[in-house]
């Protein structure tokens, strides 16, 4: 009997689609273990198919058994390594299909590669190396976000790794000297203004190197102040500007002070307990009364309601938000609409919202706060809202349900082409933020694709399997198509693979 069972399962295995495969280092050609490595199925029409994922072995090595048949993608990830897929013409590309059957022993033989890094040096007026200087590196486009950072070395030699392919600024922080000169940030090699910053092209696999920076001196300032509140709990001081943000821990009816800050635009938040406070200032002499009253936060609402009414309604959304300060922002949350005990900590929130089918958001504010613009370029793909401290909040979400659609089929040789990656690009600002930036979908089994939910105004759209992320540098070189929509209008577009040179 168990002879039996054996042959039973030998036979039931052999039909079974198989992938397998190992994952490399793309250098060293050593393998990868424990990268995880999955097999995204590319959707048919009216399925919603799951992603099969595991780890690969100490050798590398990875096997998929009894995959049901179909069309996949086969794509590894790995921290610090950019994702590899079976099937990639480009480094930072990404992968074809692979259609497997019950017959079909699949063999995948993935390269992967370490993000990039920029090198360079923080030099003094003789072109001395500085010791302990902080670097920033800036995806090169306004507003500026930081993507990642440094120390130099006793050289004065820095390393930010981690970068992803494309375009950068680097720029030092405010530091002083041992005698006490100021040093400004400074973007390289020697400019206050990122329209004269050099553009340094990060690229896998490799470091872009002698990106030095040489710090401009000048007079750096001390922000100091009294928090006024009534909490007994530790309160927590933080302070952040564009190139820095640092915290202290002092108490209620207590100071706290900051050193060092170079000319510019700060702001600073304080929370202890529930009780939280915030101020902006703008900081071009030494500030000594920069108090501050914390309170409990007040209770916020979240209502949705359509173009041109002010009444609720019962439009379900799912609502995103992150606290942002002037140096990055916080991780994510969902935010309830239903929840009558919510709140949120004073300070500027980036929100979002996705509606449902045939709907888009049109705008999120708060309807109770006095309005107060951002301090830097506000993000093309967030809302901006400001909450007041103590001060009730009213976040008013308006979804419109005259939402357009774009659809059509990624052509080649006569046919579909399945999987193929397709990109929109919002002409506008405002549907931007409705969308939360660019898009990205895959075509399906029988090269089908769409876009739904759009606000109505123009759009660029691309099909390519030879990037990962687009820009207007990428739109124009492909010469992609621009494509207008009304509110509530269904626009047809099929188009073809661009092969980038």
């Amino acid at each position: 009997m168990r002879i039996v069972w054996w042959w039973l399962a030998a036979v039931f295995s052999a039909q079974a689609g198989l992938v397998q495969g190992v994952v490399l280092e793309h250098v060293s050609g050593r393998p990868l273990a424990r990268t995880m490595v999955q097999l995204q199925p590319v959707a048919k029409a009216g399925s919603v198919p799951q992603a099969l994922s595991l780890r690969c072995q100490n050798g590398g090595q990875f096997t998929f058994e009894h995959v049901p048949n179909g069309l996949y993608l086969i794509v590894a990830t790995r921290n610090n390594y950019f994702p590899a897929a079976y099937g990639q013409r480009r480094p930072s590309g990404q992968g074809t299909p692979v259609e497997v059957t019950e017959d079909s022993t699949i063999f995948a033989e993935l390269h992967m590669r370490h993000k990039g890094a920029v090198t360079g040096r923080v030099l003094d007026e003789n072109g001395v190396g500085m010791t302990d200087a902080p670097v920033l590196a800036y995806r090169a486009r306004l507003p500026v976000r930081l993507a990642g950072s440094a120390i130099s070395d006793d050289r004065g030699v820095y390393r930010i790794h981690g970068l992803e392919p494309g375009k950068y600024w680097i720029r030092s922080g405010a530091f002083v000297l041992e005698d006490g000169t100021g040093l400004l940030p400074t973007f390289g090699p020697e400019s206050l203004e990122s329209r004269e910053a050099r553009i340094h092209v990060v690229t896998l696999d490799a470091d872009t190197p002698d990106a030095d920076v040489r710090p401009e001196q000048g007079r750096l300032f001390r922000v100091t102040g009294v928090l006024q509140c009534a909490s007994t709990e530790p309160i927590t001081v933080t302070i952040s500007s564009e190139t820095m943000r640092r915290s202290v821990q002092t108490g209620c009816s207590f100071g706290y002070s900051f050193e060092g800050l170079a000319p510019g635009q700060y702001e600073i938040f304080a929370q202890g307990g529930a009780a939280a406070g915030f101020i902006e200032l703008s900081v071009f002499r030494d500030h000594e009364g920069a108090n501050m009253n914390l309170s409990q936060p007040a209770r916020v609402s979240l209502e949705v309601v359509r173009p041109g009414s002010y009444t609720p309604s019962d439009i379900r959304v799912t609502v995103t938000a992150r606290r942002k300060d002037l140096y990055a922002a916080d991780k994510e949350r969902a935010l309830q609409v239903s929840d009558s005990t919510l709140t949120l900590a004073p300070g500027h929130w980036e929100m979002n919202a996705t509606a449902g089918p045939g709907q888009y958001v049109e705008s999120i504010g708060n309807e109770y706060g006095v309005f107060r613009a951002s301090r830097t370029e506000q993000p093309s793909d967030w809302f901006d809202v400001y909450i007041d401290a103590g001060r009730q909040a009213r976040i008013r979400i308006t979804v419109s349900d005259k939402a357009a659609q774009i659809a059509g089929s990624v052509m080649g040789d006569g046919k579909g082409i399945a999987g193929a990656p397709v990109f929109l690009w919002p002409l506008a600002d405002k549907a931007r933020r409705s969308l939360r930036g660019w898009l990205q979908v895959l075509s399906d089994a029988d090269g089908h694709y769409k876009f739904d939910g759009l606000p109505p105004g123009d759009y660029r759209l691309l099909s390519t399997f030879d990037i990962s992320e687009v820009d207007q540098e990428v739109l124009d070189e492909a010469q992609a198509v621009t494509v207008k929509v009304e509110a509530s209008q269904k626009s047809s577009l099929d188009l073809g693979v661009w092969v980038a040179p």
